[in-house]
C-alpha cells in the first residue's frame, strides 16, 4: 500500500506541476495577444500571475505539495475569472472553470474531499458571475473582439479545455487501474503467505519428530557401536565396528548438511543474478567428483556455453547437487554405463533445464510423493528424504518450477524451468501459486 501511495502522490505532484507551466502559458499567451491587438491592460497583473506559477512550480518540487494544490487552485480560478470577466463569452473563456473543477476532483485524496469540493463549488461559482454577466467589475480592460476572432479564440479555449479535462481524467483512471493492481499483487502475496503459513504449520510437527529421529538414531548406533568395541578384544572386529561408526557419522553429516541447506533457503533473501549454467553445472560435478560413486557416472554436460538464466547461485547450485548425487546414489550397477546427462530449451523468457539419468528409475506409486518432505522412494536410501524437498522449495523461491518422469529400472528425467530476467515477491507468489495447481 505504501508503494501504490506514493506513485498517487508522483502523479498528483506531476499534474500539479503542469497546471503551474499551464497557468504561466496561458498567461504569456495572452500577454502577446493583447500586445497584438493592442489591447492596454495593467503589466502588474500578468507579471503577477507568471510569477505565481513559478512560485507554485518550485512549493510542489519542494515537496509543499498542500500549498502548491492551494495556491495553483486559486490562481487558476483567479487568472481565468479575470480574463473571461474582460471578453465576451464567445470566447469559451469561462470554458476553464471546468477544467479547474476537474483538476480539483483529481489532485485531492477522497480524505480531502472537502477541499476538493470546495474548489469545485468555487470554480462554478465564478463560471456562473461570468456566464450570467453578474459580475460588476473588471480588472483588466474589456476585449473588443470580432464574430471571426471570437470564434478562433472559442476553438483554442475549447482545446486546450479539452486536454486538461481529459489528462486529468486520464490520471484518474490510470491511478485507480495501478491501485487496482496494487491490491491484486498484494492479495495474491497474501494467498502465498498463508499458504506458505498452512504448510509451515503441517510440516512442524512432522519436521520435529523427523529431525529428532533422523539425530537420535546414528548416535543411538554410534553407542551401541562403541560398547562393542569396548568389549571386543579382536582387532578385525574392532576395525569393522569403527566403519560402521564412520558411516554413521557420515549419515549424519549429510543429515546436518541437509538441515542447514533447508534453513538457508527458508531464511534467506534471494539475491538474484545472471548465471551461465553451462558453467554452473560443470564447477557442481567438479565438487562432487569424490563422493562415493562419482567415477562410475559419465557427466555430459550439452548445454550451450552461452545458455544463461537469472537466478540465485546459491540455491541453483543446492538445486543441481541435490539431484546430481542423488543420480551417483541411485545409479543402475547392473549397466555398464551410467551416465547423467544435461540439456536445455529455450522459450521467451524461459529456459528448461533438462536432466537424464539411466539410474534404477522410482516406482510409479512414489512419484507423487517424492518431493514431499521427509519422504524416501527406496529401501536403498541412505538420506533423510529431505533432498528433493529442499530441491522443490528452492525453484519455488525462485519462481521456476519441476518436473519428473521416471521409468522404474530404466531411469529418470527431471524438467527444471526458470526465467530468464529477476523476479519481484508479487511474480514469484503468483508462479507458486500456478506451478502448485
Amino acid at each position: 500500500m505504501s508503494f501504490s501511495r506514493t506513485l498517487t502522490e508522483q502523479k498528483k505532484a506531476t499534474l500539479i506541476s503542469r497546471l503551474s507551466i499551464l497557468i504561466f502559458v496561458l498567461t504569456t499567451f495572452n500577454m502577446v495577444l493583447d500586445w497584438v491587438l493592442h489591447i492596454h491592460v495593467q503589466s502588474w497583473i500578468y507579471l503577477a500571475f507568471i510569477a505565481l506559477s513559478i512560485v507554485i512550480f518550485f512549493l510542489n518540487r519542494r515537496g509543499h505539495t498542500h500549498v502548491a494544490k492551494v495556491v495553483g487552485l486559486f490562481s487558476f480560478n483567479s487568472m481565468i475569472f479575470i480574463v473571461a470577466s474582460s471578453e465576451p463569452n464567445a470566447t469559451g473563456m469561462y470554458l476553464y472553470f471546468i477544467a479547474s473543477a476537474a483538476v480539483a476532483l483529481t489532485i485531492y485524496n477522497y480524505e480531502e474531499w472537502r477541499k476538493a469540493m470546495s474548489f469545485a463549488a468555487l470554480s462554478t461559482v465564478l463560471f456562473v458571475l461570468v456566464y450570467t454577466d453578474l459580475n460588476v467589475f473588471s480588472i483588466i480592460e474589456e476585449r473588443a473582439v470580432n464574430a471571426d476572432e471570437a470564434k478562433y479564440f472559442f476553438f483554442i479555449n475549447v482545446a486546450v479545455n479539452s486536454v486538461i479535462c481529459v489528462y486529468s481524467f486520464l490520471l484518474y483512471s490510470k491511478l485507480n487501474y495501478q491501485a487496482e493492481n496494487s491490491l491484486r499483487s498484494n492479495e495474491l502475496l497474501m494467498l502465498e503467505q498463508n499458504s506458505q503459513l498452512e504448510k509451515a504449520n503441517q510440516e512442524l510437527d512432522k519436521f520435529v519428530y523427523s529431525v529428532s529421529h533422523d539425530l537420535r538414531a546414528p548416535l543411538s548406533s554410534i553407542s551401541g557401536l562403541i560398547q562393542l568395541v569396548e568389549k571386543s578384544d579382536n582387532p578385525v572386529e574392532t576395525k569393522q565396528f569403527v566403519e560402521l561408526m564412520k558411516s554413521r557419522v557420515e549419515r549424519l553429516e549429510q543429515f546436518i548438511r541437509e538441515i542447514i541447506n533447508f534453513s538457508r533457503n527458508q531464511r534467506t533473501d534471494v539475491q538474484w543474478v545472471e548465471i551461465n549454467l553451462r558453467e554452473l553445472v560443470n564447477e557442481t560435478v567438479e565438487a562432487l567428483k569424490f563422493i562415493d560413486g562419482a567415477e562410475q557416472m559419465t557427466i555430459e554436460n550439452n548445454l550451450p556455453p552461452t545458455t544463461t538464466v537469472c537466478a540465485d547461485r546459491t540455491r541453483l547450485e543446492m538445486i543441481l547437487a541435490n539431484i546430481i548425487s542423488n543420480a551417483i546414489q541411485y545409479r543402475n550397477a547392473n549397466k555398464e554405463n551410467s551416465f547423467l546427462r544435461f540439456a536445455c530449451e529455450q522459450e521467451n523468457d524461459e529456459v528448461a533445464i533438462l536432466i537424464d539419468d539411466n539410474g534404477i528409475g522410482i516406482d510409479p506409486a512414489h512419484q507423487a510423493n517424492v518431493f514431499n518432505m521427509f519422504y524416501r522412494a527406496t529401501e536403498k536410501s541412505k538420506g533423510s528424504g529431505l533432498g528433493l524437498y529442499i530441491v522443490k522449495e528452492a525453484v519455488e523461491k525462485l519462481g521456476g518450477s519441476i518436473r519428473l518422469h521416471s521409468v522404474l529400472g530404466d531411469g529418470t528425467r527431471f524438467v527444471v524451468r526458470f526465467h530468464t530476467r529477476p523476479m519481484n515477491t508479487a511474480q514469484v507468489a503468483a508462479a507458486s501459486i500456478i506451478n502448485s495447481n
